[in-house]
């Protein structure tokens, strides 16, 4: 076994941030050398650039097909630690970031959800609470923050087995969005809480309002989980008040973690704001994810809005008759929107299985739903961001993008799931016609999209006639959160489409009414929900006191109708409330799931 010191670059160059970084070339720095076994890299020196133009170095890779190191393979981590670990060889991103955490410096890490990330901080941050005296039950010393109630309680529940493997030696907690303040409260106050996660939102108010800012007098680690994600939720203004609370870093040392899929402007900003400034970048992404706009043949349709569902039918039929062993992962902008497609197409009359795998379902039927995609000779995977990073899946056909991507480096993002490791794939990219305006953008400008062949007439009838039978058999609930979801992702990109929030109201109504058939009267939205996105007073909302739900059923692939909706339920969440409506003869629909808003003061599309 070799002691191979594995190359790490320093921080890249970056924009917009004024002088807290340096400009300039790159300085090859060296992780503290361990023990692991050999890991091959890209070269130190190579420079890629991100899709807003940022340079940063190609980083780590580690081809698959090599043996993975063990963490018992690794200096700095206490034999004690391995009983509490689920695996005993390291992921890739693992063994790319272990070293340099160990070794106490900053790291912005960019990989894909999915990988095992979970695991590359939590596995430092618990060798540092069992290398250091026990700190009073008073204090935190890991806060980990990230953009979702569900991620938050799934860094928990991992945190809290690892704590249980360990004979309860550090306490965990999760505080997020939605749930009782005053409990939260009382936990922080009456339990341990040296390892805490949080959603930026709820942690905000409880900082504010809750008196517990000097919980983090002796703060050690913060980890920003899905940092990218973060930013894209809109909580930059929290995260910069959140540091504003913390101790000052040269008063209180601490380390930093970001973790990242992407590195758009927005998440250099927040580094420049949360990282030492000799933080190390590692990036466990290839050059052809980063580069996948280079080699991958692409597409765009525009269509009118009410057009993408049918439209949407047809770029699948094509495909399927193109090549009948087809696998198109289909990426919309929310959970919301990629159940409803998956519901729309469960109900139409095509010869290929549809999935969907977002947020809104279990970690174990997103875990299971991947893999009947990974086995599957064809069909189609609707797919929300959130969850679908971390998707490898060989065979890939075509990525399509129906809707506004939330930039251009998501865009390229997503293409990367297709034409991989030299096979053959496509990408299609597909718009209602006020999205447009994402074709101007400069960097968009600079790869070669190709127009969609124009789909006739006639076959646009009868693809909008089949949608309107399927959109009978979609539950009024399922509407009612696609259209809340609309709402929320497009008031998000307000000044992008040139928009008052009149406008935005107005053409939400429309999609209610014309493409999801919901009636003259778009879905009910509770006061809160209103207030959360900021839109109070703002005519044309169908403001409610509670909301439908309707009937659960059972996951099960399509086929089959509506079941009867069940009664009238009282809502107080903004971001829960599963689907339900579950379809008789052969396949359910999803129960409700309850859950709360994402953040004080703030409403986020699901």
């Amino acid at each position: 076994m070799s002691n191979t010191a594995v190359p790490i670059m320093s921080n890249p160059p970056i924009r917009g941030a004024g002088n807290r970084f340096k400009r300039g070339g790159f300085h090859a720095a060296r992780a503290q050398a361990n023990p692991t076994r050999s890991l091959a890299t890209t070269q130190p020196g190579l420079i890629v650039k991100t899709t807003d133009s940022t340079p940063v170095p190609s980083g780590i890779s580690t081809p698959a097909g090599i043996d993975r190191p063990r963490f018992r393979d690794f200096n700095g981590l206490s034999p004690e630690i391995f009983p509490s670990l689920p695996f005993e060889t390291c992921t890739e991103v693992q063994a790319a970031t272990l070293p340099t955490i160990l070794a106490g410096d900053d790291v912005l890490a960019q990989a894909k959800t999915g990988t095992g990330k979970t695991l590359a901080f939590l596995v430092p941050v618990v060798q540092r609470l069992l290398s250091a005296p026990m700190p009073p039950s008073a204090l935190t010393s890991i806060l980990i923050l990230s953009p979702t109630r569900e991620l938050a309680q799934q860094i928990n529940e991992v945190a809290e087995r690892m704590s249980t493997a360990l004979s309860k030696k550090f306490g965990t907690r999760s505080v997020v969005g939605g749930t009782n303040m005053d409990r939260d409260i009382k936990n922080l106050k009456s339990k341990r809480a040296d390892i805490l996660v949080a959603t930026p939102g709820r942690l905000l108010d409880l900082m504010e309002n809750g008196g517990i800012k000097a919980r983090f007098a002796q703060l050690k680690m913060i980890v920003l989980d899905e940092a990218d994600r973060l930013l894209d939720a809109g909580f930059r203004r929290e995260l910069v008040k959140i540091f504003d609370y913390l101790p000052a870093p040269h008063a209180v040392p601490r380390q930093t973690l970001l973790f990242s899929a992407t590195l758009p402007t927005e998440v250099h900003s927040i580094a420049s704001i949360a990282l030492r400034k000799d933080y190390k970048f590692i990036t466990t992404l290839t050059e052809e994810d980063v580069n996948a706009h280079e080699h991958v043949k692409q597409e765009v349709l525009v269509v009118s809005a009410e057009d993408l569902i049918p439209a949407a039918m047809e770029v699948m039929r094509n495909e399927e008759s193109k090549n009948k062993d087809f696998k198109v992962i289909a990426f919309l902008p929310t959970a919301r929107a990629a159940a409803l497609f998956h519901d729309v197409f469960s109900s139409l009359p095509i010869p290929y299985p549809v999935w969907e795998i977002h947020s809104r379902l279990s970690q174990s039927k997103r875990a299971s739903t991947t893999e009947a995609f990974r086995q599957a000779e064809r069909g189609v995977l609707f797919s929300s961001d959130v969850t679908a990073r971390g998707i490898d899946v060989k065979g890939v056909t075509a990525v399509v993008q129906i809707g506004l991507p939330s930039s251009s480096e998501q865009y390229v993002h997503r293409l990367g799931r297709t034409a991989r490791a030299g096979a053959e794939g496509h990408g299609i990219l597909m718009l209602g016609d006020f999205e447009s305006h994402f074709l101007r953008d400069k960097t968009l400008q600079t790869f070669t999209l190709h127009p969609y062949p124009t789909i006739a007439p006639e076959i646009m009838s009868r693809s909008r006639d089949a949608v309107n039978k399927a959109l009978e058999f979609v539950s009024p609930e399922s509407k009612a959160q696609a259209y809340q979801a609309w709402l929320g992702y497009y008031n998000s990109h307000l000044k992008s489409l040139r928009w008052s929030q009149a406008d935005l109201v107005r053409h939400a109504g429309d999609y209610a009414r014309v493409s999801l058939r919901n009636g003259p009267q778009p879905p009910g939205l509770l006061a809160k929900t209103v207030s959360k996105m900021g839109l109070r007073g703002v005519p044309g909302l169908n403001i409610v006191k509670e909301v439908q739900k309707s009937a659960g059923g059972q996951d099960k692939p399509h086929t089959g109708k509506r079941g009867r909706e069940s009664d009238i339920t009282s809502e107080n969440t903004l971001r829960g409330g599963g689907r339900g409506g579950g379809r008789g003869g052969g396949r359910g629909g999803r129960g409700g799931r309850g859950g709360g808003g994402n953040g004080r003061g703030r409403w986020q599309p699901a």
